[in-house]
């Protein structure tokens, strides 16, 4: 993934310190303790340790009033994928797809949830040492920073896969995790484009290799879409032909 530059900068001695093992406990108090994070059957074994609501029980949130069924239908059609991990690096929640034949652009399973960020990254390259970059940069605020955009460039414009980071904080300002966004933007660009009339061409002088240009036509410079271009010619050539009958 393509990171940006102040993030490149970053001190290498300070992020790898990231506790990946999991070992601590959270600044807000949730970390269960007594169960092997990495046990497949943690969320199960945790859910029932602390009685958590489930199924129709009502959960009140800060501006609603759901129920855990209505909760989880959301977040499964929620457009992108997205991923929950609390200061403690545990990973806690992802939204599991709806359709069972989904294939996951940043893959994850039930029996991961409760692991430690150790156990669901490969230890191969740089994942791990990459992945504690992010993660200390969120926790720092490094640079001045709540959130990172990690572009896949695929040399592919009809692949355009994004993965966001945003830093998570209570009502304090306290860092409590990072909530991560990952989501292919093609089909987003593509319904932008053919109804604004612009497009996405490759430019070389880009870092990641894609950008936008509008089009060259003067409509679409203004924001026409090309079928409001089309509507317009329409109705100026049923207008000229309607005073050229007039005169006759």
């Amino acid at each position: 993934m393509a990171e940006p530059k102040w993030l490149e900068d970053m001190n290498k001695d300070e992020y790898l310190k990231e506790d990946f093992d999991a070992s601590g406990k959270s600044i807000a108090g949730t970390t269960i303790d007594s169960i092997d994070k990495n046990d497949p059957e943690w969320l199960d074994k945790a859910a029932k340790k602390v009685n958590a609501a489930e199924g129709d029980d009502y959960v009140k949130l800060d501006s609603g009033l759901m129920t855990v069924n209505q909760l989880n239908w959301m977040l499964q059609n929620t457009i992108g994928e997205l991923t929950f991990v609390d200061d403690n690096n545990q990973f806690l929640w992802y939204n599991r797809p709806k359709d069972p034949n989904y294939k996951m652009k940043a893959g994850r399973k039930p029996e991961q949830v409760g692991d430690t960020m150790k156990a669901i990254h490969p230890d191969v390259r740089d994942v791990i040492p990459n992945a504690k970059k992010v993660v200390h940069a969120l926790r720092t605020k490094e640079s001045g920073h709540d959130d990172v955009y990690m572009p896949v460039p695929t040399g592919n414009l009809k692949q355009l896969i994004l993965h966001y980071y945003k830093r998570v904080e209570d009502d304090k300002g306290n860092y409590v995790g990072i909530y991560e966004w990952v989501q292919d933007l093609y089909p987003l660009v593509k319904y932008f484009c053919e109804t604004t009339g612009q497009k996405l061409v490759i430019d070389p002088d880009a870092v990641s290799g894609a950008t936008y240009r509008r089009n060259s036509d003067p409509d679409a410079a203004t924001g026409a879409s090309t079928k409001a271009k089309e509507v317009k010619e329409k109705h100026k050539e049923k207008t000229d032909a309607t005073s050229s009958a007039s005169e006759h």
